[in-house]
């Protein structure tokens, strides 16, 4: 798996300035490059060069000189469109003549926007940053990045070539990509990382990408995950149709368009994003009833607390569950092998410095308070209190985790309602046990 890059997420905006005039081709990189650090600027002086610069320097935008020697923009534009490193996103011509048929023939090209000489610096900095503001609005990938873990990607393609472009696109728009190289790995890697989304190619050694497919949705943990099929530019109708009844959520073909590409991808994310809150909502929500099915259950409250603890940390996926109960000094504990806790120290701490309401800390080893009173493999932290009719707390529910950020802030709520439950539990059974008191 490849990290995107850890200090914003995405490359900055690629800019390749191709100009047969050394001076011009240098005068416009330095201009445009004085727009800061979201953008990256290059120069070639002839399209055979900037073909070569291509290969390493996978360029946003190209911005080009119509007439040069052995190449001219025209024909360098079309070459980019299918060369190795990638397409540009945005592609300028600039040329001295606007001749008749220039419009329809720069369209067929892939060209966006045509420039009469003599075009100034300051003219140039304006489109880019124009440019770079739409870029970074449809962009989501780095907002996710930057909240948390960035989008993971199966890439699922047996043609280096292909994966390494395809890598490509996604690091640059912050997306964390996996890759396997037939149907048996794509399948491995998916029940193994549960990606995201997954870009399958059809033509596959050892399993081909329809049989890969029909597993995935025969498969309950993996059936959720949306999938677009890669196919040769030339399919025969009845494979699209086999696709998508096999479950397919869209098909790109080769060669890849870039921006087509990518916004399919951002809106499957986006359908997941929807269809993932509404299950998690969904389990929430079975979760409570089954632990106030257990509460409400006859039988000892002992056992209840117990198996609610056992419910909580399975279904929040916890290394280990706490139950605190300050007023008798003692704790509930699952599993059973996981260390016990200073309750003191618990007390004092929890009731305090504004953490009564609960707290979910994404590493407590980087919390000098928490440090403290954990041990050396617990990271994610999760807190909820336990608190009786009259608002005083009287204990707590703990939750650890050895991984960084496993507990979210929306799994406060489900919990925090839980501990409600189990609050009333314990005062009913309080209550019950003072009147069978007062009867012996």
């Amino acid at each position: 798996m490849k990290p995107a890059s850890p200090e914003s997420g995405v490359h900055p905006m690629r800019v390749l300035i191709v100009d047969d005039h050394p001076n011009t081709a240098t005068m416009l990189a330095r201009a445009v490059a004085q727009l800061g650090k979201q953008v990256e600027a290059r120069s070639a002086t002839s399209g055979r060069e900037a073909l070569k610069v291509a290969d390493d320097f996978a360029a946003d935008l190209l911005i080009t000189d119509m007439i040069m020697p052995e190449m001219n923009g025209l024909e360098l534009a079309e070459k980019l469109q299918n060369h190795p490193g990638g397409r540009p996103a945005h592609v300028i011509l600039i040329t001295a003549y606007d001749v008749p048929g220039l419009k329809e023939t720069a369209r067929r090209a892939k060209v966006d926007e045509i420039l009469l000489k003599p075009v100034r610096p300051e003219r140039i900095c304006q489109i880019v940053e124009n440019l770079l503001g739409e870029w970074n609005r449809s962009r989501p990938a780095a907002a996710q990045q930057a909240a948390g873990r960035p989008h993971r990607i199966l890439v699922a393609d047996d043609r280096p070539d292909n994966v390494t472009l395809l890598s490509r696109y996604l690091e640059n728009e912050g997306y964390e990509y996996i890759a396997a190289a037939d149907g048996v790995e794509a399948l491995e890697q998916a029940r193994r990382s549960h990606p995201d989304l997954v870009l399958l190619d059809v033509n596959m050694p050892k399993k081909d990408g329809f049989a890969v497919l029909e597993e995935m949705r025969a498969d309950a943990d993996l059936r959720h995950i949306p999938v677009i099929i890669l196919t040769a530019a030339r399919i025969d109708p009845s494979d699209v149709q086999a696709g998508f009844h096999l479950g397919a959520d869209d098909y790109v073909t080769k060669p890849f368009d870039r921006r087509e590409l990518m916004a399919r991808i951002r809106t499957k994310l986006r359908v997941k994003e929807s269809s993932d809150h509404l299950l998690r909502q969904n389990r929430e929500l079975s979760m409570l009833l089954e632990a106030t099915g257990i509460l409400t259950a006859p039988g000892p409250i002992e056992t209840h607390l117990d198996n609610v603890l056992s419910l909580v940390v399975q279904r929040l996926g916890a290394g280990a569950g706490y139950f605190l109960d300050f007023q008798n000094n003692s704790q509930r504990v699952f599993p059973a092998s996981a260390e016990r806790l200073d309750l003191a120290q618990f007390k004092d701490f929890l009731e305090k410095d504004n953490r009564s309401n609960g707290e979910c800390i994404d590493n407590a080893q980087e919390d000098e308070a928490w440090q403290t009173r954990v041990g050396r493999d617990v990271r994610s932290t999760l807190y909820v209190p336990l608190r009786d009719r009259h608002n005083r707390s009287f204990g707590a529910i703990l939750l650890f985790h050895p991984a960084i950020a496993h507990f979210k802030p929306e799994h406060s709520p489900i919990l925090q309602a839980i501990a409600n439950q189990v609050s009333v539990a314990i005062e009913n059974e309080q209550w019950r046990s003072a009147q069978r008191a007062e009867r012996a």
